[in-house]
């Protein structure tokens, strides 16, 4: 350069790169560092992870002690012992212990205690094991039945005694009895439209649906002697829970509506709806249902609220 040659005129052999690296500052040499790993290909023979420059050099966040790091690890250690100590039975700690010791003093030999023959060794007591007395079981009040629910309601008398309006018939259960017909639900719900002595009628568990729902509000229009009405456990929606409640407005008899547990959820339009019926109720005392809904569940509570309390009050 400085005798006048252009740079096409030098070899490589001309240059003498470590001198131009020997005048470079330190700042520098980073700098063409940094560069010469983006103009370069890695070499693909070396691992990946020497390829990379080591980025991890900072300064030291303080100074370390062997000694403190000791004295932790040992403490957390103590502290889960005593921890584990609270949680199990000292009794069981102590079995645990034993076993230990008697398992690192397997290796030793005791010699057994020699009895000598004209000792006598100790006599067995002997127990007298009594015989237990147990109680007989009286059978006679206990009913049995060919039915798995225990109901041993006889279908076909009842339902001809109501038809008849026999005054013995006050009440009638058919909970739980399995594999009704629906024919036969719908005949005992219509005879009952007539019936002047049954007073509590249920049919939990009993497979009805929404369309013997609709004939059950359709009986409780005409009915005037049924109190209780119990249809829990049941495939009836929202639509005739509504339409059985919608025609309470025809029947001052019923105090007394358990419909809880169905197949179906109402939902919110049929729990308004039956807060807003019940409001203009006056006769029913007794409603079996647990609303989802807040706002209804509040509304129900003080419709009915205000109806004992009218009643008390009339009394």
């Amino acid at each position: 350069m400085s005798n006048g040659r252009d740079l096409e005129d030098l070899n490589e052999e001309d240059i003498d790169e470590d001198e131009i690296l020997a005048m470079l500052s330190p700042e520098e040499l980073k700098e063409l560092q940094s560069e010469m790993d983006v103009i370069i290909a890695p070499d693909e023979s070396v691992p990946v992870g020497q390829r990379q420059k080591d980025q991890t050099e900072k300064p030291p966040t303080g100074t370390f002690d062997h000694r403190s790091l000791v004295d932790y690890l040992y403490w957390e250690k103590e502290s889960k012992r005593m921890l584990e100590e609270e949680r199990v039975p000292a009794t069981l700690l102590n079995l645990k212990r034993k076993k230990k010791k008697k398992n690192a003093g397997c290796g030793k030999y005791e010699e057994p205690e020699t009895v000598e023959p004209n000792e006598k060794l100790p006599e067995k007591e002997e127990r007298k094991i009594g015989k237990l007395k147990i109680p007989k079981l009286s059978l006679n009040n206990i009913k049995i039945t060919s039915r798995p629910s225990g109901n041993d309601t006889n279908l076909e008398s009842t339902l001809d005694k109501i038809r008849k309006n026999n005054p013995s018939i006050t009440e009638v259960n058919l909970n739980n009895i399995e594999n009704i017909p629906k024919e036969m639900l719908v005949d005992y719900v219509n005879a009952l439209k007539k019936n002047k002595y049954v007073k509590t009628f249920s049919l939990a568990n009993t497979g009805v649906d929404e369309n013997i729902s609709f004939n059950l509000a359709n009986m409780l229009r005409e009915n005037r002697s049924i109190t209780t009405l119990n249809i829990e456990s049941n495939f009836i929606t929202g639509k005739g829970i509504v339409a059985i409640i919608r025609c309470l407005q025809f029947n001052e008899t019923l105090t007394e509506l358990r419909f809880h547990n169905q197949r179906h959820m109402l939902g919110h339009h049929a729990e308004m709806e039956i807060s807003r019926l019940l409001k203009a109720n006056n006769t029913l005392l007794k409603m079996g249902y647990h609303f989802e809904q807040p706002g209804p569940r509040m509304f129900c509570f003080i419709s009915i609220r205000d109806i004992v309390f009218a009643k008390s009050q009339q009394l």
